[in-house]
């Protein structure tokens, strides 16, 4: 994924020189490109979880539109929670470290899977923050009639977080491989 490739290089170009040096060094190059991958899934869940605070403003934007509407404000609030929950955890991660003495090793590909997992999510959460932000445009037009397009970004938040409850599984090892 083109996000992916743009922070791994953007981070491997900030290393400094006597970083650089060390990654000639067998031992040194295998922890040095281990932890650049580490702060990769940090940047990019960072990256995600301002995503989703820009869809949780939107929300907030539509449910307080929808104050004459009971049901529709119920709705909305509801949504706006699980992205709140899903915002939480996505800032609180399994972040890919693992110690000499833990009981699951994160070994160098699954923490590559794990980048392209989560740069999978940045473009999930963009699409949601769009369909938020549309529905927000249509609100400011004067159209209320958008339950049928609530229920839609709910089915998109429901998936994210369903596909971002396995990627939680895998990196506490209870399940073998990433899911695509």
């Amino acid at each position: 994924m083109p996000l992916d490739d743009t922070v791994g290089s953007q981070m491997k170009d900030n290393t400094s020189l006597v970083e650089r040096i060390g990654l000639y060094i067998p031992i040194y190059k295998g922890y040095k490109e281990k932890n650049l991958r580490r702060d990769e899934d940090r940047a990019i869940r960072q990256e995600v979880a301002r995503t989703l605070e820009g869809a949780k403003n939107d929300l907030a934007t539509i449910q307080r539109a929808a104050i004459k509407d009971l049901e529709l404000m119920r709705d909305t609030e509801r949504i706006r929670a699980k992205v709140d929950k899903y915002h939480i955890s996505v800032q609180k991660a399994v972040n890919g470290y693992s110690g000499w003495h833990a009981s699951v090793k994160i070994l160098e590909s699954e923490l590559d899977d794990l980048v392209s997992w989560d740069a999978k999510l940045v473009g999930e959460t963009v699409l949601l923050r769009k369909e938020v932000a549309d529905l927000v445009k249509k609100i400011d037009e004067g159209e209320y009639a958008i339950k049928g397009l609530l229920r839609e970004i709910e089915k998109t938040v429901d998936s994210m977080i369903e596909d971002y409850n396995h990627r939680e599984t895998v990196m506490k090892g209870f399940m073998e491989g990433v899911k695509e």
